[in-house]
């Protein structure tokens, strides 16, 4: 399955899904996120794949979804800004019933973390960066808040949410959101160990342990998001960052 901005290429039982966009820092259109979704959803049905890995090109790995794509819809039609759900993978990468691992080198922001936290292990190199900018613009994640208040202590959470301040992979790992930081030359042979590791367990052992983690790791609906993307504040600021 391959196509211009989102390709799978399957070797040795590993499926790889990559993102395509380095232009835009790899910022993911709603068809992007279809295509991400019907990938995982691909690699789950395929008996010859035993694990994926999710990864972005050129110096990101994702900085979520593309901003200027809503701004366009709420000035043409808001009603466009109410399906996302319909185009998001997140489900899809956490339900998936295989091991799953986010290899992160670069920029990985908003929708591009909750993407990478879907995974079951996420590994970045050193340079890494991460952000929750949404209300930057106006935005209020439908997602992080949830996901991350219970695994990352307030002060530290409520500080990269209410700034959205980029921090550091050290910091990423020090809060519980990565599983490894390594050099960027060690990335690709930390995966291979980690693929290893996982293939020599048991996949019906790990497809029930991922369905018992899963209880704690629910999903939201999108309410939140919606509530305020069609705010005329968040248009002002949207338009701002179009500018830029």
């Amino acid at each position: 399955m391959t196509g211009q901005t989102i390709t799978m290429e399957t070797a040795d039982r590993v499926a790889t899904i990559t993102i395509r966009r380095p232009e835009a820092k790899n910022a993911l259109t709603k068809a992007m996120y279809a295509a991400i979704r019907d990938a995982v959803l691909a690699a789950d049905a395929d008996d010859g794949v035993a694990c994926v890995v999710l990864r972005g090109s050129e110096g990101a790995f994702c900085v979520g979804g593309d901003l200027k794509e809503m701004l366009d819809a709420i000035e043409t039609d808001p009603s466009r800004l109410m399906d996302y759900e319909e185009y998001l993978p997140f489900e899809a990468v956490r339900s998936l019933r295989k091991p799953s691992i986010a290899s992160i080198d670069g920029l990985c922001i908003g929708g591009g973390l909750t993407m990478a936290l879907m995974c079951d292990c996420l590994v970045a190199t050193g340079r890494s960066r991460f952000a929750i900018p949404e209300a930057k613009v106006g935005i209020v994640d439908g997602h992080l808040p949830r996901l991350l208040r219970e695994a990352v202590p307030p002060p530290r959470l409520r500080y990269w949410m209410y700034s959205g301040s980029l921090f550091s992979a050290q910091e990423a790992y020090e809060a519980g959101l990565l599983t490894k930081v390594v050099p960027s030359d060690d990335l690709d042979g930390t995966l291979e160990r980690i693929v290893r590791e996982f293939l020599a367990s048991s996949p019906e052992a790990i497809r029930h342990l991922k369905t018992v983690l899963n209880e704690t790791r629910p999903l939201s609906p999108m309410t939140d998001a919606y509530l305020t993307m069609t705010q005329p504040h968040t248009r002002k600021r949207l338009e701002a960052f179009a500018a830029r």
